[in-house]
């Protein structure tokens, strides 16, 4: 908030003050000018209602000891970490209505408190009215193991579980070491140690099943090795760096992809009219779908392996309607 400093300093001022302070003392005590004492007395007036009040006679400012004991609220947004707060509450009810519904509850009254006292916004309006956050691809029953696989994370302590992997249509027993939590296009995924195939990989909550958490520790992987796993390469499958992908997007599709993020490592410029962007990938099969969405707007031109794989898809969304084209 602006001038917050001068605002802490001004109610400590006025607070222990045994007679009203002039404006000079205030400028001199706030190192500003008369007009910024004036702006920050006006706005714990209208923000905070501070009873503040200027006494003629002694030509000076205090607090109105007839209003009762006066504090400053212990929570202090401006208007962007506010709407950054209301973007969160609303982010938190789509995950599901009734996770730590108790625990957001006073959060919420707080922050209407403090809308209604920074925008004049009716604190019984609902704020999902002026805040919205779609859903992309939500996915059921993803919130019925949550809080045990949270819990197993902050606690470092393996699970037990049934896992029924889209990939095969296997339903497997594992036990997993939990290592963190990520959330990723609107799901969530348990990083984790499999203990059957030692390796690190991301279980998507909504796959996970007969859950039981163990009393026994989780192995502890450095998060160097988790970031090389989980977030060197595009999309949610782990694996290290195995390719890095070169596309060339047409000048229409480019306005849709310049300026936005596929990945924190990526590389991206423009050459001989056309936009392209190098992304570091180690499964190909996300990536694909979004080269995919872009129809004749993209074309890979590196590497051969991945050109490859998407001609092939091509061909069986082309027979899938009847028709073949030789590449």
């Amino acid at each position: 908030m602006e001038n917050i400093d001068k605002i802490y300093r001004l109610d400590k001022l006025l607070g222990s003050a045994r007679s009203p302070i002039s404006i000079k003392r205030l400028m001199e005590a706030l190192h500003c000018s008369e007009s910024t004492v004036r702006r920050v007395i006006i706005t714990m007036q209208n923000r905070f209602n501070a009873p503040i009040e200027y006494d003629r006679l002694r030509n000076g400012w205090h607090y109105c000891k007839d209003k009762g004991a006066y504090s400053l609220p212990g929570f202090w947004l401006n208007d962007q970490e506010i709407y950054g707060l209301l973007a969160m509450q609303q982010l938190l009810g789509n995950f599901d209505p009734e996770l730590l519904h108790d625990e957001i509850a006073p959060i919420e009254t707080r922050l209407r408190e403090i809308i209604s006292k920074t925008t004049g916004l009716n604190s019984t309006e609902t704020l999902g009215n002026y805040i919205r956050l779609l859903p992309y691809n939500r996915r059921d029953h993803q919130y019925s193991n949550f809080q045990i696989i949270a819990s197993a994370c902050l606690q470092r302590k393996q699970l037990r579980v049934s896992y029924h992997a889209r990939s095969n249509d296997e339903c497997l027993l594992r036990t997993l070491s939990p290592q963190l939590l990520i959330y990723y296009r609107d799901n969530w995924y348990l990083g984790a140690y499999c203990h059957r195939e030692n390796t690190l990989h991301p279980y998507s909550l909504d796959r996970i099943s007969n859950i039981e958490q163990l009393e026994v520790d989780s192995l502890s992987v450095p998060k160097t090795e988790l970031d090389d796993v989980f977030f060197s390469t595009f999309g949610i499958f782990s694996g290290r760096v195995a390719a890095v992908a070169v596309l060339r997007f047409t000048p229409e599709a480019a306005r849709w992809v310049e300026g936005v993020t596929w990945h924190n490592a990526q590389e991206s410029g423009w050459k001989d009219g056309a936009y392209v962007l190098r992304i570091p990938y180690s499964h190909a099969t996300e990536l694909i779908g979004e080269i995919l969405r872009f129809g004749d707007g993209v074309t890979v031109l590196e590497p051969p392996e991945l050109r490859a794989a998407v001609c092939e898809k091509l061909q069986k969304m082309l027979g899938n309607y009847g028709c073949l084209v030789t590449v």
